[in-house]
């Protein structure tokens, strides 16, 4: 199992190193656009204009540190926006790259110049990282091949971990809120794309947000907050509903209560309790070792103590967003939601034993539930497929992700949004020589078309470059019509049927694109009973 753990966390440096080789490359020509917030200066790239880490927030330190983002005054004089700013604080930084607390930015890509009224469709992503990681600057969410297709592409920065998600009764009082710093760095981010995007030739009535794994979770966190009505008209879900956000955490749960419990125990660390002298002991605290200490571990056989996500606080995010979405009070809008075939397999180490598969069962559903999933899903030694490891990563795969996406694909279509949801199956050489299959994020490069980056090096005029080709054609259509069949025609031809809870019908992307019924339908309805309808 160590020896798993150890190359699993390999990997992933090592996939975060060969995404930044791209980094290198030299721009031809900078060019200068006035926007509602100053004056920037990106560069021209492939006849694309991108102009990277434009602030658009205060920089949330001080006594903005565990508060509202706050909105920046116009700049006087011209902005170099030729890189990237910090990322923020964590604990595995993408390599050759600072990290700051002053990191609330965004990056834009768009194919006009300064002065063409377009009005193009606008796609800002979200990135990964369990809320406790990642950055917007990472090469496999460049936004050059959206750009290309005539779409304002917006990647951005949030606060993380504990800098992201702190809960307190102080800033609770203070603020009327909590624990959700980082949710509001997202809408402040689309509030500016509201007032700021129509310079960079983007309609801001015509935004589309997405999202994988903390970026999905977060997406679908958007669509049930009142303080993000009106910013988007579409959503794009990878891997990830607030439905599961709960099982992210083994102890904070997106409780109030519990959060503000497990924030205290972590402020202890510092000698800081839960008043105003705490909270201003926690400002002066080291920020990067509170990142540390809320870390997300992808061994999930040892859970993070501190691993604090959004929480459910009444203001933020409703206390109860499951009985929200099933009233249907919530911002529905047109949505494209999928998962992977093998998303358990990053999180579950090989050689996992059956207690520790009981474990993950009992973290993820609660004792009582995770008693009738363990006797639907019974080790077998002697069946490579059932084994402890492969249990677990199952059951991780359906709490976390599958489960969550199917029951909230359901409430979109009751609701009247439009859903088209898929399953990837596509593996990849290295995934499949380290047994991962087509694991959590390995769509990434697809979507975005940066084949070469996150694992995928030398995919480039290989039969991927079709599998990259129809995703990023549906994506890209998606975002233009709110509809994945309506524009450019996709290589295989293949309609993606519109979901609906009776047939639950999606499309695959695997070496051949094929669309049918939701293959394991039967476990993955067990699973909604089990966590969504039981007592």
């Amino acid at each position: 199992m160590l020896k798993f753990f150890y190359c699993s966390k390999f990997l992933i440096v090592a996939l975060l190193a060969l995404s930044v080789v791209s980094q290198g490359r030299a721009y031809a020509a900078s060019v200068t656009l006035k926007t509602p917030s100053g004056e920037i200066r990106g560069a021209l790239n492939e006849g694309v204009s991108v102009y990277k880490g434009i602030p658009y927030a205060m920089p949330p330190v001080g006594e903005l540190k565990f508060a509202p983002p706050q909105d920046m005054a116009p700049w006087e004089g011209e902005r170099d926006c030729t890189e990237f700013a910090p990322q923020a604080i964590q604990y595995m930084p993408l390599a050759g790259q600072p990290m700051s607390e002053n990191c609330l930015a965004l990056n834009v890509w768009t194919p006009v110049l300064p002065g063409d009224d377009a009005k193009l469709p606008v796609y800002v992503f979200i990135h990964g990282g369990g809320f406790a990681e990642g950055t917007s600057s990472m090469p496999m969410y460049d936004g050059t091949g959206f750009a290309k297709k005539g779409i304002v592409t917006v990647t951005i920065n949030y606060r993380l971990n504990t800098l992201g998600f702190f809960a307190s009764q102080e800033t609770l009082k203070r603020y009327g809120t909590t624990g959700n710093w980082g949710i509001l760095d997202q809408i402040k981010a689309l509030e500016w794309v509201k007032k700021n995007i129509s310079a960079f030739g983007g309609d801001p009535d015509s935004v589309t947000i997405g999202g994988e794994s903390a970026g999905s979770f977060s997406v679908s966190i958007l669509m049930t907050s009142p303080l993000a009505k009106g910013l988007f008209r579409g959503a794009i879900l990878e891997s990830g509903t607030i439905l599961s956000l709960p099982f992210l955490s083994a102890y904070a749960r997106s409780d109030l209560e519990k959060s503000i419990t497990v924030s205290g125990m972590l402020a202890g660390i510092f000698g800081a309790g839960d008043d105003e002298t705490g909270l201003e002991r926690m400002r002066r605290a080291n920020s990067v070792a509170m990142a540390n200490l809320s870390a997300f571990t992808l061994d999930q056989t040892v859970p993070s103590a501190f691993l604090l996500i959004p929480v459910f606080d009444g203001r933020v995010i409703p206390k109860n967003p499951v009985s929200e979405l099933s009233s249907g009070n919530f911002n529905c809008v047109n949505t494209l939601i999928g998962f992977n075939n093998d998303e358990g397999s990053l999180f579950v180490p090989t050689g996992t034993d059956e207690g520790q598969y009981m474990a993950i069962a009992a973290k993820i559903l609660g004792y009582e539930k995770s008693l009738v999933a363990l006797e639907r899903f019974k080790v077998e030694d002697r069946d490579a497929q059932k084994n402890a490891t492969q249990r677990a990563r199952q059951i991780t795969a359906y709490g976390v992700f599958s489960a969550g996406a199917k029951r909230y694909a359901d409430l979109v279509t009751k609701a009247g949004g439009d859903v088209y949801m898929y399953k990837f199956k596509t593996v990849t050489p290295d995934d499949l020589k380290n047994g991962l299959g087509a694991r959590h994020a390995a769509e990434l490069p697809f979507v975005f078309d940066t084949l070469g980056t996150f694992g995928t090096s030398g995919l480039r005029g290989t039969e991927y470059d079709k599998i990259a080709e129809e995703m990023h054609t549906r994506w890209a259509n998606f975002i233009k019509n709110g509809d994945p069949n309506v524009g450019e025609s996709a290589p295989s031809g293949v309609k993606w049927p519109k979901y609906d809870p009776a047939n639950a019908d999606v499309i695959y992307f695997d070496r051949k694109i094929t669309s049918g019924a939701l293959e394991d339908r039967e476990n993955i309805d067990f699973m909604i009973s089990l966590i969504y309808d039981s007592k």
